[in-house]
């Protein structure tokens, strides 16, 4: 029997989609269906995920939104902190959203008004645009949460940063930087490695100046916090938010389009931003994270 997994793809800016002939939804859509590999293994063959498109800008929303099984919210070139009535009213959706704890994951734009909805605040950066390929240190407890995703175990013990995870391996730290490779030993004593980092595009300005108290970062930047995770009050140990300041589901030619594009950045800024570009990144890993995040 195939589960439907139904996810709304709330699209938060229209000229983007321009840019590419009208595949900006597509980069989502592609990215939560794990560009086809879903039909591919065994593990998610039984599992189909059906999206809908909403164009936040037209103030699109869903009649029942508590039918989805979980929303993500788009990048945009808005603000967050912008007074549109669009975004005004997106955020009242956001609010109601987090009261009955629906997934939602926010990419860039996304990312940040999520935050500003619940509690935060989002600034321009005075430090400036955050451009190009970057490679993004974990924190710590981050790396176990996010290996429970992956494994299907969207569960994490509090403690578990510090000593052992309920039915997962014991966690075992070589030195105390979080660019430091995580290892663990399973109860077979074999030993598996933890994602400590991640490699990400990046195309913003504004960031996340003041974090929510019931947030977490996943790790940051010398700019800015990269992405946020919110925990569950009805289900401790559970997540229901999940962002990144980065763009995971973005593709090379993409990516390179936008910050050629960029008019108030100098030439110098933008040429050595594009050259740190690679055709890949963790995109592959990092879908087959949201993926389970809204299908556990």
């Amino acid at each position: 029997m195939v589960k439907q997994m139904k996810i709304a793809i709330i699209v938060t800016d229209e000229v983007l989609e321009c840019k590419n002939k009208g595949e900006f939804y597509s980069l989502y859509d592609n990215f939560i269906k794990r560009y086809g590999s879903i039909d591919q293994h065994n593990e998610f063959g039984n599992i189909e995920v059906i999206t809908t498109r909403y164009n936040a800008v037209q103030k699109e929303w869903p009649t029942n939104p508590l039918s989805y099984d979980g929303y993500i919210i788009t990048g945009s070139a808005s603000s967050a902190y912008d007074n549109n009535e669009w975004i005004i009213l997106l955020k009242e959706r956001i609010i109601e959203l987090d009261k009955h704890e629906m997934k939602m994951c926010g990419i860039c734009f996304g990312h940040q008004i999520l935050v500003e909805s619940l509690g935060g605040k989002i600034e321009k950066n005075t430090k400036g645009w955050e451009l190009g390929q970057h490679s993004i240190p974990l924190d710590k407890e981050v790396s176990i949460i996010f290996d429970n995703i992956i494994n299907n175990k969207n569960k994490f013990n509090n403690d578990s940063a510090n000593s052992s995870r309920s039915n997962s391996p014991i966690l075992k730290l070589d030195g105390a930087s979080t660019a430091t490779p995580i290892s663990i030993t399973n109860d077979d004593n074999d030993v598996l490695i933890l994602k400590d980092k991640i490699s990400i595009y990046q195309i913003h300005q504004d960031h996340v100046s003041i974090l929510p108290n019931d947030m977490i970062s996943i790790g940051s930047t010398e700019k800015s916090i990269q992405g946020v995770l919110k925990e569950s009050k009805k289900q401790p140990g559970n997540f229901y938010i999940i962002s990144f300041q980065g763009h995971p589901e973005f593709n090379f030619d993409f990516i390179h389009l936008l910050i050629s594009d960029l008019h108030h950045v100098d030439q110098e800024m933008k040429d050595i931003s594009i050259k740190t570009l690679q055709q890949t990144t963790c995109q592959p890993w990092l879908s087959n994270l949201v993926f389970n995040f809204f299908k556990n």
